[in-house]
């Protein structure tokens, strides 16, 4: 993987002492000599590779990956990272999927306005458990203009904070990962959380942005994803495997949620691994 790093917020002062000799040259121009010598980034840029449960990604101006790191190219089932570079996030999630992170990323250059820990549903090869956190920030060029995002994502263990409702969001979640296959009233993940339908839901809105029904099929779906995609299964099979009750309405419910059919979904990546 190989990066240039931003500049970090360091305190600015007039001038800098380099080691052994009398000479002066700002902090800006000190950090800029020691990153200009071939190699030195990149080798700062393999510290992702050490950090648990962290992918770091970098894109372009028009959302082409640059750099990924290993975590990165783990989760969504690829070798090696010249297979994403240039590529862009529909190559990789379905097209609803990727139009909301590349809404995202022109957001955070536009702005200038990190995102920070942002809750989402991001598609993982061989993970049914996929919602995660992701951070972007911009990436800037020597004279300030925006040329691209970096940013990690992390798997969603809880809220950031962990504020008593945010504990009993988690405890729905967990119930929801263990028995998406069976029939899940919203009634019955209030009483779990010991609070109201509506409060539960719109504690789901604030987190996921979407209600805990909505939660309930997204978690389906993505299971019912990694399963077209690990084995041979039928359609019908699949959608009976994973809490829908008939082939047609499990084949609405994927096209809402990816923009394409089972099928379509199946073909494409299969054909792109």
């Amino acid at each position: 993987m190989s990066i240039s790093l931003p500049s970090p917020p360091f305190r600015s002062h007039e001038s800098y002492a380099t080691s052994g000799s009398a000479a002066k040259v700002s902090p800006r121009d000190f950090q800029a000599r020691f990153l200009a010598q071939p190699g030195v980034a990149r080798q700062l840029g393999t510290l992702f590779e050490y950090l648990p449960d962290t992918d770091f990604f970098a894109k372009d101006r028009e959302s082409r990956f640059i750099a990924v790191s290993r975590g990165t190219l783990d989760r969504i089932g690829v070798r090696d990272e010249e297979e994403l570079l240039g590529a862009s996030d529909e190559s990789i999630h379905p097209v609803t999927v990727a139009r909301v992170i590349r809404e995202d990323d022109l957001r955070v250059m536009s702005t200038g306005q990190p995102i920070i820990n942002k809750v989402e549903a991001l598609y993982a090869r061989t993970r049914a458990k996929d919602w995660f956190l992701t951070t972007k920030l911009p990436i800037y060029d020597a004279s300030g203009a925006a040329v691209g995002v970096m940013g990690i994502v992390r798997p969603y263990f809880g809220a950031p904070g962990s504020a008593a409702s945010d504990l009993q969001v988690q405890r729905v979640v967990a119930y929801v990962h263990a028995h998406y296959r069976d029939r899940i009233p919203v009634e019955d993940m209030a009483r779990l959380a010991s609070i109201s339908e509506r409060q539960l839901n719109r504690r789901f809105q604030e987190i996921f942005r979407m209600s805990v029904q909505e939660f309930i099929i997204r978690t389906r779906i993505q299971a019912a994803s990694d399963e077209l995609l690990g084995s041979d299964k039928t359609v019908a099979e699949v959608a009976q495997d994973n809490g829908f009750y008939d082939q047609s309405a499990f084949t609405r419910q994927f096209r809402i949620h990816t923009g394409e059919t089972p099928l379509a979904f199946r073909k494409r990546r299969r054909q792109a691994s």
